[in-house]
């Protein structure tokens, strides 16, 4: 379905995947920053951009797609709302699809992050991706996913593998890989991977030093 408008959703997920993907891809220029969505249930919240204060919810767009994201997460308030403004700007853009962008949360690390899908029109494939075969969701994607199928809009969720409680790079670039081929988009995404691994280092070698006994001279010096 490349080529024709898409809407994106990308809010908080396990790994924060999501709204990394979305903030790389303007960072690389990809997609920009166009304005804003009001929500009363997240006025109490402003982000910085540049000096001047914004609402939370963020609209990017690119060459046929449109991103909305949020780094504060969403509070279950505010779903009923957010839903009707995104089916709102839906409509606007004339999209033929909503995708949502999550994150899949597994117990150990991988050197490779999967990606899933599930869909309410029984998508039967996607490029680099794998269906998944059960589950359960929750919370703002499950909201619209049941919203979309009553009124037949194509809502397909992608899901990349993460474990990580930091910024899992490997896996945004994971489903960034397999966005590519719904917006008809190469994106190089190196140097999010790379930057994901020198992090993780960073920390491991730091866990690493914490576990070590102190040496000998070192305990002397606290007795």
């Amino acid at each position: 379905m490349a080529g024709k408008n898409k809407l994106i959703t990308a809010f908080q997920t396990a790994g924060y995947i999501s709204i990394l993907a979305a903030k790389f891809l303007e960072e690389k220029g990809v997609v920009k920053d166009v304005g804003g969505i009001d929500i009363d249930e997240l006025s109490q919240f402003s982000v910085v951009k540049d000096g001047e204060m914004l609402s939370p919810i963020r609209v990017l767009d690119g060459k046929n797609f449109t991103i909305i994201t949020s780094q504060i997460p969403l509070p279950i308030n505010s779903v009923n709302e957010l839903s009707n403004k995104v089916l709102e700007l839906y409509k606007e853009k004339k999209a033929d699809q909503i995708i949502a962008l999550d994150g899949l949360a597994i117990d150990e690390s991988k050197d490779k992050s999967d990606v899933y899908f599930a869909s309410t029109y029984a998508e039967k494939e996607v490029r680099n991706c794998k269906k998944l075969p059960e589950g359960a969701m929750m919370g703002f994607n499950s909201f619209i996913a049941h919203t979309c199928r009553k009124m037949k809009i194509p809502f397909i969720v992608l899901m990349a593998e993460t474990h990580a409680n930091i910024p899992d790079g490997l896996a945004a670039a994971a489903l960034i890989s397999v966005l590519e081929s719904f917006i008809d988009t190469k994106v190089d995404t190196s140097e999010l991977v790379s930057e994901y691994k020198k992090t993780l280092n960073q920390i491991n070698s730091m866990l690493k030093r914490i576990s070590q006994p102190p040496k000998k001279e070192e305990q002397n010096m606290y007795v």
